[in-house]
């Protein structure tokens, strides 16, 4: 803006009220001033404060503060990751369960188990789920209908409120879990089911991003009556996005999962043509130029097949971008497919602060990304018992929430009492609101956000001695002496 004011050539410029963020209060102004223009600031200050009183406390809450940070040192945004942890050897029931509780209610607590067993999930869509409660056995502790009903949904941290973009993912066939049943395209499109159902409860300035490869942009669903497209899901409004910012799509691996066609596409030509290469000679050799010929054609022919698929790919695409573009869709492409690539891509290409992930990340692909410095906050739902008091709760979610991130040679977790959240669970009627009962013993959903430090053993260490001066009077008699002593 500045640098616009001074080529425009403009000679006066007033400033109602300085930038609420600290470290650029006066910056504009100064650079204003030492090009030679007058500058003029404070006119009319408590107006203009009133009109930008709402970016005011959003500039400076604490998630601000850390991003600006973080951006200044990496480049990158802040970023969150929204995930689950779940029992590590029970992956499968998360799986049929689709929420935090990784057990299919049954079994022992995270009270009474060993610790270290504990994985990186993605996040739950409700915060109970009915096909979770199907064992007789096990009943959930609601006074009606209407309570219960009222605790199914999603389960939304603060941070995405203050955020510039929430990230989720379209996963390739078999990397979204472990459960076959996982593999299929409705299943791959959870995290496109968010954005567009409870995504719109976003602020409007909050953008929504899929992450996709390029290969896979063919089987996202644009239309409503689409086979694939999961219950309960207008897509069409939510490509459309009127009322906020666009949809974007983010290809990854955008050139080299085309290159890799088209190399793949060159190696089954040439080996054709190796083939009837070989062919052709054997035919000269015995004199049968016809044949030699007739190899010679086939060996075109297979060269002409294998451009003319490349171009199919290639036009397939350009048509689906082509579509999603007319809905208002932005599709960008990026080299990179892992989170971090994900991050540093958002930072340099669009300098956004503070980004959410919804965790499409599974066990160690999360741990990884952690490890990369992808995420420096981490929101985790889990499931502990509901016995033990607040104190206790945490404990257990925090040594659990440790294990799942990595180990603590590398990665440390800090969890404050500020980040330990009971708001779906905690109420005047502690063990029976948000509470269930397995094996008699009664469990609670806990969402635990922890602060995430990476740790170098490398990276050198200043140690300074600090001197002490000596006590010149010397105290007899205990009376005598300071308090300290």
């Amino acid at each position: 803006m500045t640098r616009l004011i001074v080529n425009a050539g403009i000679k006066r410029v007033v400033i109602g009220a300085p930038d609420p963020v600290p470290e650029r209060a006066t910056k504009g102004a100064s650079k204003l001033h030492s090009a030679g223009l007058e500058v003029s600031m404070g006119v009319m200050i408590d107006e203009c404060n009133e009109l930008i009183s709402d970016y005011r406390y959003l500039a400076n809450t604490k998630l601000q503060r850390f991003a600006r940070q973080h951006v200044n040192q990496f480049g990158r945004p802040l970023g969150f990751l929204h995930c689950s942890v779940i029992d590590s050897k029970d992956k499968e029931a998360f799986a049929r369960n689709g929420n935090s509780f990784g057990k299919n209610l049954n079994g022992q607590m995270l009270s009474s188990r060993e610790f270290g067993a504990y994985e990186l999930a993605p996040p739950p869509e409700s915060i109970w789920s009915a096909s979770s409660l199907n064992d007789g056995e096990n009943e959930a502790l609601f006074d009606d209908e209407e309570e219960a009903e009222t605790l199914r949904r999603s389960p939304m941290m603060q941070w995405y409120q203050e955020v510039d973009a929430v990230v989720t993912t379209f996963p390739k066939a078999g990397n979204n879990g472990p459960s076959p049943d996982q593999q299929t395209i409705k299943a791959r499109l959870n995290g496109l089911k968010w954005l567009a159902t409870h995504g719109k409860e976003l602020p409007s300035g909050v953008e929504r991003i899929l992450v996709l490869d390029s290969t896979e942009l063919v089987d996202l669903p644009l239309t409503n009556d689409d086979p694939n497209l999961p219950d309960g899901v207008n897509i069409e409004e939510f490509w459309k996005g009127e009322g906020r910012k666009p949809t974007r799509l983010l290809l990854r691996h955008s050139t080299s999962a085309q290159a890799e066609a088209a190399a793949r596409a060159a190696s089954q030509a040439a080996k054709a043509a190796a083939d009837a290469a070989e062919l052709a000679k054997q035919a000269i050799e015995t004199g049968d130029a016809e044949m030699a010929a007739e190899v010679a054609i086939q060996c075109n022919k297979a060269a002409i097949a294998a451009m003319n698929t490349i171009q199919r790919e290639v036009e397939i695409l350009q048509g689906f971008k082509r579509k999603l573009a007319r809905l208002g869709v932005l599709v960008e492409s990026m080299s990179g497919g892992d989170p971090i690539d994900v991050m540093n891509h958002l930072g340099r290409r669009h300098g956004y602060k503070a980004v959410v992930w919804r965790a499409g990340c599974w066990g160690e692909r999360g741990v990884q990304s952690i490890l990369r410095g992808a995420f420096q906050w981490v929101s985790a739902h889990l499931a502990v018992d509901a016995v033990g008091g607040k104190f206790w709760q945490l404990m257990l979610a925090e040594r659990a929430v440790q294990a799942a991130c990595g180990p603590e040679s590398k990665v440390k977790i800090f969890a404050e009492q500020e980040d330990f959240s009971l708001e779906y669970c905690d109420s005047e009627r502690a063990d029976k609101d948000c509470a269930l009962m397995v094996n008699g013993r009664p469990i609670r959903h806990i969402r635990l956000d922890v602060r995430v430090a990476l740790l170098d053993d490398n990276r050198p260490r200043e140690f300074k001695e600090i001197k002490t001066k000596p006590m010149r009077k010397h105290f007899n008699k205990v009376e005598e002496g300071p308090w300290f002593l």
